[in-house]
């Protein structure tokens, strides 16, 4: 499954996406939020290796490795990999002096991938790190998103315009062509299989949706163009495509929906001012609902048929951005105003309706959550402001 910095998801889903240990400390199960009945769930922090000052948790997988990475001296920035132990690991950068690093996704074996240095590279359960290669004449990478079986997906580059790619376990860059008529494609989720979603297109902002079967057969999703554009977000293992953004032809941007298309072709329009983040295996979606004022906006869960239930009422502006395969997602408190940063947590938004609050310390320190595994833990990272100005970064663990 693809989860990551990026693209935030559930481990769960198709896509993904050694110095210290460290003692959870959990919260008493049963214990409640004043003011709206949630549960509070307290996170413990990551250990950090050794030199690094702040850290930042992107994705789990189900056997409990994390990955994410760190910050250091002059803030360098580093790729870590905690072991299902939680003690932490530094991977080793492409070249000697890479200035930065960070991995977005885990595949199940632990292989993970992400930066180096501003390059796209995948670590091997060992460590060891290779660069995902451009097609042969062009000259940068972008990766995207890996799927648990270690497929990763992205676009390989010249002058510009960019070719969807899969690179194999092995490392073997394959080209998939863009639909008909298109000139470019940008290749976004893959599920186990190695099916890939995303999309093709030739003019900027206009994007036509597109699925790539394992032996890279581009399939339109929406061959009757019944959407002027739509951006892709994932694929599940059972196929089915999950899209945002998605505009009517005739419509206005103002009428922008999400969308789904299941293995077998069938669409489920998930309605004006929805905007999904994330879908399971079975087909369940999550992300937030914009009400009619277009300001106010509210996590939402939608059935494989369609339906909306809100699931983040109790506060305002929630949202969700992963869920794992027995439907339990994660999210947080969000702001009208973008830059207003106080008062945010993590949520949990369990299977039976009722809310966890994923709080980390008693000082109110912002908290996300990034990430959550078939096992029902999440990760993500808690943000302190220790001075006006600045402000730490610190991954968190939570364990149900």
């Amino acid at each position: 499954m693809s989860i990551g910095i990026r693209a935030l998801r559930s481990a769960g889903a198709a896509t993904i996406a050694l110095a210290t240990v460290c003692t959870l400390t959990l919260a008493t199960a049963g214990s409640a939020s004043a003011d709206t009945g949630a549960s509070a769930d307290v996170g413990a922090d990551l250990p950090l290796p050794p030199g690094a000052t702040s850290s930042y948790a992107a994705a789990i997988n189900d056997n409990g490795v994390i990955v994410g990475y760190t910050d250091g001296p002059n803030n360098r920035m580093s790729p870590v990999r905690w072991n299902a132990d939680l003690t932490p690991a530094t991977l080793p950068p492409l070249l000697p002096g890479d200035p930065t690093g960070y991995v977005e996704a885990v595949s199940d074996d632990g292989t993970a991938a992400g930066y180096s240095g501003g390059r796209p590279a995948r670590w091997a359960p060992d460590g060891t790190v290779t660069q995902l290669q451009p097609l042969p004449g062009d000259t940068s990478t972008v990766f995207r998103a890996m799927s648990r079986t270690g497929i990763a997906v992205g676009e390989s580059e010249l002058g510009g315009t960019y070719h969807a790619v899969k690179w194999r376990p092995d490392g073997q860059a394959v080209q998939l062509a863009p639909l008909k008529g298109d000139t470019a494609a940008l290749a976004l989720s893959v599920n186990s299989s190695g099916t890939v979603a995303g999309v093709s297109y030739s003019v900027d902002t206009v994007y036509h949706p597109v699925k790539w079967n394992p032996d890279g057969t581009p399939v339109p999703l929406d061959p009757a163009s019944a959407y002027s554009t739509a951006w892709v977000v994932q694929i599940n293992d059972a196929g089915t495509v999950l899209a945002w953004g998605a505009v009517p032809t005739g419509g206005t941007i103002d009428q922008s929906r999400s969308v789904t298309w299941g293995a077998n072709g069938t669409v489920t329009d998930l309605g004006p001012h929805s905007g999904a983040n994330a879908i399971n295996a079975s087909g369940t979606v999550v992300g937030r609902q914009l009400g009619a004022d277009n300001i106010d906006y509210t996590a939402t869960s939608w059935s494989p048929d369609g339906t909306a239930t809100a699931i983040g009422s109790a506060y305002e502006y929630t949202t969700a951005v992963a869920v794992n395969d027995t439907g339990v997602a994660i999210g947080h408190t969000g702001a009208k105003n973008s830059m207003d940063t106080l008062h945010r947590f993590a949520l949990r938004y369990e299977a039976d309706g009722s809310l966890t609050e994923l709080n980390v310390t008693p000082d109110g320190s912002n908290s996300y959550a990034t990430s959550i595994n078939n096992s029902g833990v999440a990760v993500g990272v808690r943000i302190t402001v220790p001075t006006p100005g600045s402000s730490t970064r610190t991954a968190v663990i939570w364990r149900p």
